[in-house]
């Protein structure tokens, strides 16, 4: 029975998607901490978060070769502020199923902490942070395609 609704189901879910029907995609993402003003060439953090739906897990900032897509946090060109490095909390480490290799990876959820520096040459204005993140996300039976979620976050550079 399990396998039948499997083909079924997928063949659904590709046609509602290529139909441009919203598929909910099983991570969340927020931001829980930020600053609304930093002063220019200052430097800064914020922490990004990932809500993960029930049964499913994305991967660690690192992970081995031939192994699943890890976790990539970057921001966009023209961005008010210079992303310095990334912290993730501690990743349960296992051999994943799927893959066959030990896997940092987050259930439930996932942190970052993201370190920055206000841009010194910056004008003194409301800016956009635009944070970038690329993920694998899996379940114990399929993993979907690498996906890069969007997140804004106001900011406002002074001198």
């Amino acid at each position: 029975m399990r396998a039948s609704w499997k083909v079924l189901a997928m063949p659904l879910l590709a046609c509602l998607a290529a139909a441009g029907a919203p598929v909910k995609p099983p991570v969340q993402w927020h931001i829980k901490a930020a600053p609304k003003t930093v002063k220019a060439g200052v430097k800064f953090t914020v922490t990004l978060v990932g809500d993960l739906d029930p049964g499913w897990h994305l991967y660690a900032l690192e992970e081995p070769d031939g192994g699943p897509v890890a976790t990539e946090i970057a921001l966009t060109e023209g961005d008010p502020a210079d992303l310095l490095r990334v912290e993730e909390g501690k990743p349960k480490v296992l051999v994943d199923p799927l893959f066959h290799k030990p896997a940092g990876y987050f259930d439930h959820t996932a942190e970052f902490t993201l370190h920055l520096q206000a841009a010194r040459d910056t004008s003194a204005a409301a800016k956009d942070l635009r944070v970038l993140i690329r993920y694998q996300s899996c379940n114990d039976r399929v993993c979907l395609p690498p996906h890069t979620d969007q997140l804004t976050v106001p900011l406002s550079v002074v001198r």
